[in-house]
């Protein structure tokens, strides 16, 4: 098929056409095989389709919806999928060399034996027409891979900062020299991966008998179990702080504290000063929080879900695919009258699940809402 001009928005009757063509190849019925290279496909709506084999090499697929597409042995190489949604997509033994990821959705995606290792594109220059080939490095920075399968993927060097992994399948994946800073890798198989020369900084880990043995020499991880202990020994004495109404313990205050990862589900924790906190990864569903103070915090991945958040402060916080399912944001009433109220001014929400949370009549008026839900 004819190649669009480069950066030319493909107008929709054009792709619907090559697609429903590409669909009888796919089956083997005729139809011709979609090839696109540098199209502005940004935006684009397309849930459910088949573009197995599809070639759509350096395409800008920003923003677009595609959840539950497949792409099984697709050329995807070198194209942005930057913000995109990937839920369910099946991209088995697709090449995504060079191709970039960041912040998209792909939750329980399938990734098994994709190659996401460095990409080139070959750029005619000047007069002459030197040609010269520029490198991409592939980036899943920020990604949610929740549940997503990866299993024998080539992830070798690719830059995946901030990504959640969390439960994510990474059976006998090469993550070999792979930038993982801050990354979840909560609940991560890893049996048979490879992290030689991964950068882990910061990452937030399951501690058990896996982990220890795939981990045991990395400072990251040792640092991440340290972190761990200590966080729980603080947590107890704020219960008993609370408990004894002050008489014995102390209250906690983890305040510009890194608590990634951390596992707090169902704890007491009201009144906590988690101001400047990163709280990425961390689990804090069904746990008591009223009154706790989030000012500036981190809330990446975080789950709140269920949380009794009264009378808390978000005040320019920060949420990436946080979940605050049936969670309480009402106002606390206050013991000697009056309330306090949930407080959200300058906080910023993207791709967060309010889904059943309670809130009182003002909502969440003052704060920045993206893409939730």
């Amino acid at each position: 098929m004819t190649t669009p001009a480069q950066n030319a928005a493909v107008p929709a009757s054009e792709y619907t056409q090559h697609i429903a063509r590409h669909a009888m190849f796919v089956r083997g019925k005729g139809g011709e095989r979609l090839e696109l290279r540098l199209a502005n496909l940004s935006g684009l709506r397309l849930k459910s389709f088949d573009l197995s084999q599809a070639v759509l090499f350096a395409c800008n697929l920003s923003n677009a919806d595609l959840e539950n597409c497949a792409f099984r042995e697709a050329d995807l190489s070198n194209s942005l999928f930057i913000s995109a949604n990937l839920r369910n997509c099946d991209l088995t033994r697709a090449k995504l060399r060079g191709a970039r990821f960041y912040k998209s959705d792909l939750q329980d995606a399938m990734l098994d034996d994709t190659d996401l290792r460095v990409g080139a594109v070959a750029i005619k220059k000047g007069e002459a027409g030197e040609v010269i080939t520029r490198e991409y490095l592939s980036d899943m920075s920020f990604c949610n891979l929740e549940e997503a399968s990866l299993e024998g993927a080539l992830l070798k060097g690719v830059k995946m900062v901030g990504a959640n992994l969390r439960n994510a399948d990474l059976s006998n994946a090469d993550l070999s020299g792979a930038t993982l800073q801050g990354a979840v890798l909560l609940g991560a198989t890893l049996i048979g991966v490879k992290v030689e020369g991964t950068d882990l900084t910061g990452a937030a880990f399951t501690i058990n008998d896996q982990t220890r043995a795939i981990f045991q020499d990395h400072p990251a991880f040792q640092e991440h179990m340290k972190n761990q202990a200590e966080v729980e020994k603080i947590a107890m004495s704020h219960e008993d702080w609370v408990a004894s109404r002050g008489q014995s313990g102390t209250r906690a205050d983890f305040t510009g504290r890194s608590l990634k990862g951390i596992d707090l589900r169902g704890r007491e924790l009201s009144a906590v000063s988690f101001k400047k906190a990163d709280l990425t990864g961390a689990k804090l569903s069904h746990a008591k929080l009223a009154a706790a103070d989030f000012t500036g915090a981190k809330l990446h991945y975080t789950d709140l879900a269920g949380a009794d958040l009264r009378g808390a402060n978000f005040t320019d916080a920060e949420a990436l695919h946080a979940t605050l399912e049936a969670a309480d944001l009402t106002s606390l009433k206050l013991a000697h009258g009056g309330k306090l109220p949930v407080r959200v001014q300058g906080a910023v929400f993207e791709l967060t699940n309010f889904g059943s949370a309670t809130l009182d009549d003002q909502g969440l008026v003052g704060a920045t809402l993206k893409k939730c839900t």
